[in-house]
């Protein structure tokens, strides 16, 4: 038999010899405690989707961060390769021919670095939000769906976020690659 039944606390009642609760006051405060409890957990719960909110933030932001630092990074590698290894290179494989600066090699391999780069635009993600005139819940379970689907809207922007900050740090891991091997290249 559960604790919280009316049977259990009216069993009680009689075996400590007081008067036992009457069966709608129990269902009121029976209810009123399922209430606070059930609104502690969605209290709970929103904390801890604020948490994991503000996290995806802060590594999304370091990823835009990390992608800056390749994209300036790409910018110096071609500035050295036009200057310096360009002219050594063309010295020494076609005479003292120099490579203009808008001509079509150089202007070729600067957008592809450039591509390389160039994050991943973010998925839009298309949710309603719901608004707390337009649903006004009657009984408290619509209360708890109401809440349920504000925590599942909250999960599936926070799994968008997630796949665009996996999909930058792809695309970070590329450009740091091609930059590696474009640095190795330079060396030799």
């Amino acid at each position: 038999m559960a604790e919280d039944s009316y049977e259990y606390e009216r069993m009680r009642a009689e075996l400590l010899g007081i008067e036992p609760p009457d069966k709608a006051e129990f269902e009121r405060a029976r209810s009123a405690r399922l209430e606070a409890e059930q609104a502690e957990l969605d209290a709970a719960e929103a904390a801890i989707l604020e948490k994991q909110d503000e996290s995806l933030r802060w590594s999304g932001g370091k990823v835009d961060e990390l992608s800056s630092i390749l994209s300036s990074t790409q910018q110096k590698l071609n500035r050295f390769k036009q200057t310096a290894c360009g002219s050594l290179s063309n010295i020494f494989s076609r005479g003292s021919v120099d490579i203009q600066e808008g001509s079509e090699l150089t202007a070729s391999t600067s957008q592809a670095a450039a591509s390389a780069v160039q994050p991943a635009a973010e998925p839009e993600t298309n949710h309603e939000e719901l608004l707390p005139g337009e649903i006004q819940p009657a009984i408290p379970t619509e209360k708890i769906r109401a809440a349920k689907a504000e925590a599942h809207r909250k999960v599936t922007s926070q799994l968008d976020k997630l796949d665009a900050i996996i999909n930058k740090t792809d695309n970070a891991h590329i450009a740091m690659t091609e930059q590696v091997n474009q640095m190795k290249r330079m060396a030799k």
